[in-house]
């Protein structure tokens, strides 16, 4: 049968070159056989200028565990496949291998996927916590269960929409898209809430909730619009930005743009059809509570005092520029994966050096 493989290595000119092997042989003597020419229209066989022997080859590589030898292995996911779906598909095969071979022993050296999983629950529920603090927030202000319920319904409402969209663009929930909703959500309500706001105090005004919507809607209308595309300015910008940095905020810039403008779209459409038709009229409107009479004592006094609002506005300014310096910056924040990677690299004249990565308790060579 003709066989191709590999026949090992060789050092030619301080270098190495792979030997490949073609020839119907199957033993290492046959090899010695074959017929080599030379000048002169003349033959010899190749074991009467070399030794061919079969044995093992030299060991480029080991994998060592509490200092015994073993067969290491790593899988590492293809270009667009999940982390947390390859990590649960390897581990399900690794169960029916175990299943299947009882006597094999795996041991798990280091692990991407458990850093990837816990900051995916953590974007989560940091998602959760600040969705429901908005709400806490709304309520304290406020202080009517109605008007906070129009409020909130904002927020699932803007980010279904963001989540379309992200589908539609071809991204992923991951890290960076939960960081982008984590940050965004409780400007998710801001809209809604001036909307509210400005219904409740047509309602005092003794206003039917259907007339207080509409006018309430329609004189704040451009102030919102205004408001919400300044944000989008802000983040949009980001998920054009070039080199690496602009792989990881394309995504960030687009879900909280998409994010922002449905809210837009909740505020100017649905809080007020909501408020039309869930709020009540104020038939005794309730006073001011204690922290907004110091609030506006504060409003009086900066109003009077113009010049010196003006100077400590302008120090805090100059202050917080001053801060920049002091602060250290980078693309990624380091972190500790729990792994040490060292690389050991060999010239021609087997001097070898090494080299380590991030400090961790996994060491490979």
């Amino acid at each position: 049968m003709q066989t191709e493989s590999a026949g090992g290595r060789t050092d030619i000119g301080g270098g190495e070159q792979p030997v490949r092997t073609l020839a119907t042989v199957g033993t290492a003597r046959e090899i010695g056989q074959l017929q080599i020419s030379i000048a002169g229209n003349r033959t010899i066989k190749l074991e009467d200028v070399a030794v061919i022997s079969d044995t093992i080859a030299e060991p480029r590589a080991a994998a060592l565990l509490n200092g015994k030898p073993v067969v290491g292995f790593e899988v590492a996911r293809s270009r667009g496949e999940s982390e947390v779906a390859v990590g649960a598909a390897v581990r399900k095969a690794l169960d029916e291998l175990k299943a299947a071979h009882p006597h094999i022993e795996l041991t798990q050296a280091f692990d991407f996927v458990t850093p990837v999983e816990e900051e995916y629950h953590g974007s989560i529920k940091l998602l959760y916590e600040g969705a429901l603090l908005a709400v806490l927030v709304v309520w304290l202000f406020l202080r009517d269960w109605r008007a906070t319920f129009v409020s909130a319904v904002a927020l699932p409402m803007s980010v279904i929409p963001a989540f379309i969209g992200m589908y539609l663009l071809g991204f992923s929930i991951n890290v960076v898209t939960l960081l982008a909703l984590s940050l965004v959500i409780g400007i998710l309500v801001d809209d809604a809430i001036v909307e509210v706001e400005n219904i409740v105090r047509h309602l005092q005004m003794g206003k039917t909730p259907y007339e207080a919507a509409m006018e309430a809607a329609d004189e704040i209308g451009l102030a919102v619009i205004a408001t919400t595309f300044t944000l989008i300015a802000v983040f949009l910008p980001t998920a054009f930005m070039s080199g690496v940095a602009g792989k990881f905020f394309k995504q960030f810039g687009w879900t909280a743009s998409l994010a922002v403008f449905a809210s837009l779209v909740v505020a100017r459409v649905l809080t007020p059809m909501m408020a039309a038709y869930i709020l009540k009229p104020v038939v005794a409107p309730h006073g001011d509570p204690r922290w907004m009479r110091i609030y506006m004592r504060a409003v009086n006094w900066s109003m009077k005092n113009r010049v010196k609002t003006m100077i400590l506005a302008t120090l805090f300014f100059f202050a917080s520029v001053a801060l920049i310096p002091l602060l250290p910056t980078g693309f990624i924040p380091p972190d500790d994966n729990s792994q040490t990677q060292v690389y050991w690299s060999c010239r021609p004249a087997r001097r070898c050096s090494r080299r380590a990565t991030s400090p961790s308790a996994h060491a490979t060579r």
